[in-house]
């Protein structure tokens, strides 16, 4: 994965595709830029233990297959086309399991081996007069919302019904084939409240309450096996400065869904559209831009297996994570026809993916956060460790 978010220059301390060197306090010498720690920052370390092998006149200790895309950002609309290419389904075929290069450890050190990641569905709802059939087709004086519907606010009275009142996922059928937690992951999430720092979470999230003021074992197990329904913007009408009468004739309510095992996205995708036309709104368009199915791999693979013995191996104490609640297209490794074991690794902290002053630890002052040469040299151990593990 080497392609980012998009980025306003004036929310950022820097401009944000020039990757300052700067002084972070109770970090150290940090790279801030859009992807400097998703992806380019991890991903950077991991090609530089590559070469770091050659240049000590060594060969790698294990065969490997690098595959690149540019589209997770956008749900890797064409991912499935490389990967599911004959010659690279083969040599896929062929290796103990697949890793993506992470900076894995927290501001206060810990560091977590996830065992999956959500699936997502990325889509664009879009309400307008012309499809509808009510409303303006053009936009007009406001004056006339006296005598016309407002698209707008159809869009707005459709999304109403994709929640409940206290947020949470409404879309019919939605959630049918979600899983609870088993007792393992369970025993996994009870340790994850025991070590992870709540206060350190709402600080690092600018947050002061979980949702439905969750306690915070309930959060950590929501974030990890609760499907969600979220507006990442809403588009319509005038929004420069000042007002602006008039009556738009077109809204666009851009959304994520965040799926977990055993939903898929062809199941949420149909699932949506069935409630929006069974409420009355069959003429909201649905944009569907990309997005894939959750993933989950088993904790004693001998891949999640190499990682910890590296992480221990390094003074640190790993614990197991059930599943990131972001997503990436595992799905394409860990489902048919490979099903292979799929994870994250790497030494080193980084923050803000997606946000303004993103940023990668390069020089180190905090004692619990390793530098990007620890990193480098994690990724360097991991090879040697899964050349070696059964």
């Amino acid at each position: 994965m080497y392609d980012v978010k998009q980025a306003d220059p004036a929310e950022w301390s820097s401009p944000p595709f020039d990757a300052a060197l700067v002084d972070k306090p109770g970090f150290g010498k940090v790279i801030v830029g859009r992807g400097a720690v998703n992806q380019k920052g991890p991903q950077s370390a991991f090609l530089a233990a590559l070469h770091a092998i050659r240049g000590a006149g060594k060969k790698p200790p294990v065969n490997l297959v690098l595959v690149a895309e540019g589209e997770e950002e956008i749900g890797s609309p064409h991912f499935a086309e490389v990967v599911r290419r004959p010659d690279v389904s083969a040599a896929l075929a062929k290796t103990m399991g697949v890793f993506m290069p992470s900076a894995s450890q927290d501001p206060d050190g810990s560091v977590t081996v996830s065992l999956g990641a959500k699936g997502v569905v990325e889509l664009e709802l879009v309400s307008s007069g012309a499809k509808w059939g009510r409303g303006p087709k053009k936009d007009v004086h406001s004056a006339n919302r006296a005598r016309l519907d407002s698209p707008a606010f159809h869009l707005v009275q459709a999304l109403a019904t994709l929640v409940t009142a206290d947020g949470d996922p409404a879309i019919d059928g939605l959630a049918a084939a979600a899983k609870p937690p088993s007792p393992e992951q369970k025993a996994m999430l009870d340790a994850a409240a025991r070590r992870l720092d709540e206060a350190t979470a709402k600080r690092m999230l600018s947050a002061d309450l979980w949702i439905h003021d969750a306690s915070w074992r309930e959060a950590l197990e929501r974030l990890c096996f609760s499907p969600t329904v979220n507006i990442q913007g809403l588009v319509g009408g005038y929004t420069g400065p000042g007002g602006k009468t008039m009556l738009p004739n077109r809204a666009v309510a851009k959304l994520d869904l965040r799926l977990v095992p055993d939903m898929t996205f062809d199941g949420a995708i149909a699932a949506l559209k069935a409630h929006l036309a069974r409420r009355g709104f069959g003429d909201i368009e649905v944009n569907v831009s990309g997005g894939y199915d959750p993933t989950q791999t088993p904790g004693d693979s001998p891949l999640i297996r190499a990682q910890m013995s590296v992480y221990r191996r390094a003074g640190l104490d790993p614990f197991l994570w059930p599943r990131n609640a972001g997503s990436y297209p595992g799905y394409l490794f860990t489902g048919d026809p490979l099903k292979l074991p799929s994870g994250h690794h790497g030494l080193g902290h980084g923050s803000g993916a997606h946000a303004p002053d993103e940023y990668y630890v390069i020089e180190s002052s905090n004692p619990k956060v390793s530098g990007y040469d620890s990193a480098v040299r994690s990724f360097v151990d991991y090879l040697y460790e899964l050349a070696e593990i059964r």
